[in-house]
């Protein structure tokens, strides 16, 4: 009987953990916030799909992208930098689903931020200051801002950087002062237009994705790709980001540039 009951309970594990699908991201912002802001996209796929799902995340990026690469994750929105790294460690961990598509013709790009009115008005005028860079698995505020430094030879110039970890940190450090200049993604640089000026701007790149574990049953990857590429609701879109109009297909070649970026900065470090 008890071998009977223990049975059962196992079986009954399964078929709860059958019908719910962790998703996971990095916080770029506080995790409550992140929660915040991925939440109307997680209720969509739930109703999409009738699945019940779960948001998760790691203690930092470095966690958070082992988790993907482990099979943490059952789904989950990731930048373009921490998925790189992802198929690094695990190149059959994930798959993408969909990546976001944006009104703007440049929508994702790094800009190299000082506070207005500095005497900081181009990359080399940050010779002799402190820089400071989000995180160092970052897309856009570190590896992209990195190699603009490491181009312009102005990196090993730098009295000192550090890594704050989130790009609204490096935006409000800079405007308090406690560094010269910083890197972040364009969207919070505008955010934060009132006290900061763009001193520089990188080259677009390919934005945020929707992926999957790569041992997600495949009928079930296809319902949400499908449920994503025939998003239209503007409301769940900006909660992702304002100029979102929704999703498109994306292949894994589309990071490569990438990919000669992250490579050129590891190899200089």
């Amino acid at each position: 009987m008890k071998v009977l009951i223990f049975s059962l309970i196992i079986l009954l594990s399964q078929v709860v953990a059958s019908d719910k699908l962790v998703f996971g991201a990095i916080s770029t912002i506080e995790p409550e916030l992140m929660k915040k802001k991925l939440f109307p996209i997680m209720n969509y796929l739930e109703k999409a799909t009738g699945k019940k799902i779960e948001f998760q995340t790691g203690y930092n990026y470095t966690d958070t992208i082992n988790k993907f690469a482990d099979g943490t994750f059952d789904i989950g929105y990731i930048g373009p930098a921490p998925y790189i790294k992802t198929k690094t460690i695990n190149p059959d961990s994930i798959n993408i689903i969909a990546g976001l598509k944006d009104k703007e013709k440049e929508p994702f790009q790094s800009v190299i931020i000082s506070k207005k009115g500095s005497s900081i008005l181009k990359l080399s005028d940050i010779k002799n200051h402190r820089f400071a860079f989000g995180s160092p698995e970052s897309t856009l505020s570190y590896f992209v801002p990195m190699d603009m430094l490491i181009k312009v030879n102005v990196i090993k110039s730098i009295e000192r950087y550090d890594f704050l970890g989130r790009h609204d940190k490096v935006a409000q450090y800079v405007i308090m002062g406690k560094y010269d200049a910083g890197a972040v993604k364009k969207s919070v640089a505008d955010k934060y237009s009132k006290y900061l000026q763009i001193i520089a701007k990188s080259k677009p790149l390919a934005d945020f994705m929707i992926v999957s574990n790569s041992s997600l049953d495949k009928q079930l990857a296809k319902q949400i790709k499908d449920s994503l590429l025939s998003l239209k609701d503007t409301k769940i879109l900006h909660s992702l980001k304002k100029s979102a109009i929704g999703f498109e297909e994306r292949k894994d070649s589309n990071y490569d540039d990438l990919r000669i970026i992250i490579k050129n900065v590891e190899e200089s470090n």
